[in-house]
């Protein structure tokens, strides 16, 4: 039993990188072709890198309808190197994820003049220099290549927005 144990904290630490000690790339970052132009027009949205484990989200975009809970947000994670089923996934309306306490959807509303709080109303929107930062990173990822489908779905359910994002971890 106490080798069992050894064994399995040793394979945990050589196969589970700790805070810094891995690097995260964005091997794309791809919007779906299928966007509907007439509630959404994404005219310079660009993720760029700036140094080891720091992304810039730069650019605009224009909607033309107002989003709230009746847009709802599906995502999922998952493995793009191992078969299976999702690591993560999950559905809210809009204004749940936007007005969200979490520190990523905090910076990139204070890094843009979007409005504070939902409602979105229809508008061209700039988010200038948001930055995706190690310290917002999880303390703990496996190696592996991921990736990440997000997409919005308007009050008739049909998607309006969608984002296919491919990442590896080292």
């Amino acid at each position: 039993m106490h080798f069992a144990f050894k064994f399995v904290l040793i394979y945990f630490f050589t196969s589970v990188p700790f805070g810094a000690m891995y690097e995260l790339t964005v091997d794309s970052f791809e919007p779906d072709p299928n966007i509907d132009k007439d509630y959404i027009v994404l005219n310079t949205l660009r993720v760029t890198r700036k140094q080891r484990n720091v992304y810039a989200i730069v650019g605009s975009f224009e909607t033309f309808q107002n989003w709230g809970n009746q847009n709802i947000v599906y995502y999922t994670i998952s493995s793009a190197d191992k078969p299976g089923p999702p690591i993560m996934s999950g559905k809210a309306g809009f204004c749940d994820v936007f007005n969200m306490k979490h520190e990523i959807v905090e910076k990139v509303r204070e890094a843009s003049d979007m409005p504070p709080i939902c409602p979105l109303p229809k508008g061209v929107y700039n988010i200038k220099n948001f930055e995706l930062t190690e310290k917002m990173l999880p303390p703990m990822m496996p190696q592996g290549q991921y990736v990440v489908h997000a997409k919005m779905n308007n009050h008739e359910g049909k998607q309006v927005l969608a984002y296919k994002v491919f990442a590896t971890v080292k």
